[in-house]
């Protein structure tokens, strides 16, 4: 099973109407695609925070063409029908949102209105095409996110499942007490994981140990996640920061924390476009994870997946 991973794509192509970064995922020929936010951006600096001020028709205006204008990029379009082939079958394209895709810049779901959060929900289902969304039984359109999992497949054989989290749609402004991912997906990844014995992925847009925009100024909610995946072997995959970073568990917890972001988008102006993605392949004895960036390969480790230890390979 291999998994290419990666978030954070501008709405602008190359010279020549591609993205390069597609054609470099698509030669790993990996199973999955996982997309971890800010598929397209809402906003720009120095316009930051405008569509706050549209309607709700505007809104889904603005991002249906957004929307297009990704979507037709042609490698990335290449890319995902491939891949599509093999939806729910051992492969396919999943992904989450974050706050540039989700609404606005460091848009938290309070901020947002019901409106505006349904628009942008239909848009991103109907988009990512993830069936999980579509009629969930644990979740209402009208008044939930997008959270769901899905099974992970290694030789036609059933090896565990990635979880997908929603880390904007139920979020207040961070604090303590502030919900992050509140008490009803909170429940939903403890019943996901209370009879999986295999292989857990979890997914998010928002890291937890970013410096500055994490998981941890939400003290509780991130307590309480830490409570349920205790002693867990988990792999968490997350994007936003427009960087690579591998992470091995902190807090009492066997959890690495693995970040690739900037499929096709600038750092700094005079870095030019990122090409981050990450390459997460899986066998019976270990797990493979390769950081890349326009330069090439960054970064090389392997998890031993009977110790949960992992090696930094040169």
């Amino acid at each position: 099973m291999k998994i290419a991973f990666t978030s954070c794509m501008n709405f602008k192509s190359g010279p020549d109407g591609y993205q390069h970064v597609w054609d470099r995922i698509a030669q790993e020929q990996p199973d999955y695609l996982f997309l971890l936010g800010d598929q397209i951006y809402m906003d720009f600096f120095p316009d930051l925070g405008e569509p706050s001020k549209w309607d709700a028709a505007k809104f889904a205006d603005v991002m249906q063409g957004k929307y297009e204008a990704q979507w037709n990029v042609p490698n990335f379009k290449a890319l995902r029908t491939a891949l599509r082939q093999r939806q729910d079958n051992g492969g396919g394209v999943y992904g989450t949102w974050d706050d540039h895709d989700f609404a606005w810049n460091n848009a938290h779901g309070s901020n947002v209105k019901a409106p505006v959060k349904q628009e942008t929900r239909r848009l991103f289902t109907k988009y990512m095409e993830i069936e999980q969304l579509r009629n969930p039984a644990h979740l209402d359109p009208k008044i939930d996110g997008i959270y769901y999992s899905v099974p992970l497949m290694h030789q036609q054989q059933r090896i565990g499942k990635a979880i997908f989290l929603d880390t904007r749609w139920y979020s207040k402004d961070p604090g303590d007490a502030s919900p992050l991912l509140g008490q009803k997906q909170l429940d939903y990844l403890k019943q996901e994981l209370a009879d999986e014995q295999g292989y857990v992925l979890i997914c998010a847009g928002m890291p937890i140990r970013a410096t500055g925009n994490g998981w941890m100024r939400y003290r509780d909610d991130y307590a309480k996640f830490r409570e349920i995946i205790y002693k867990r072997n988990v792999i968490f995959l997350t994007g936003d920061i427009h960087e690579n970073a591998f992470l091995p568990p902190a807090d009492e917890t066997k959890m690495f924390e693995v970040v690739s972001s900037g499929a096709f988008v600038t750092k700094y102006y005079y870095t030019g476009e990122r090409e981050n993605f990450g390459i997460l392949e899986y066998s019976p004895a270990s797990t493979d994870i390769k950081l890349f960036d326009k330069r090439g390969l960054g970064r090389h480790n392997v998890i031993d997946n009977a110790t949960f230890v992992h090696k930094e390979i040169r």
